[in-house]
């Protein structure tokens, strides 16, 4: 895939916190190994409160290697 690992998680990311929010913050971690060109991708809420959604995410390769991780902070729209 062309696209950055930094970019997948954040699509992922954003998926999972639903419509209607945006994302604030967002950190990365990068793992170790040789990237891939399919990488599986795994994303779920954390915690949701009335304004802010908290989310994380993996990257795994085939092998069930962790290519990055990443979580966010998305705000809800009119909180």
């Amino acid at each position: 895939m062309d696209t950055s690992l930094a970019a997948q998680l954040e699509s992922v990311l954003r998926k999972a916190a639903g419509e209607g929010t945006s994302l604030t913050s967002m950190t990365v971690d990068y793992g170790s190994g040789e990237l891939a060109a399919d990488l599986e991708a795994k994303a779920w809420v954390e915690r949701a409160t009335r304004s802010l959604v908290f989310v994380q995410a993996e990257l795994r390769r085939a092998d069930g290697g962790l290519a990055a991780s990443g979580s966010a902070i998305c705000s809800r729209a009119g909180a």
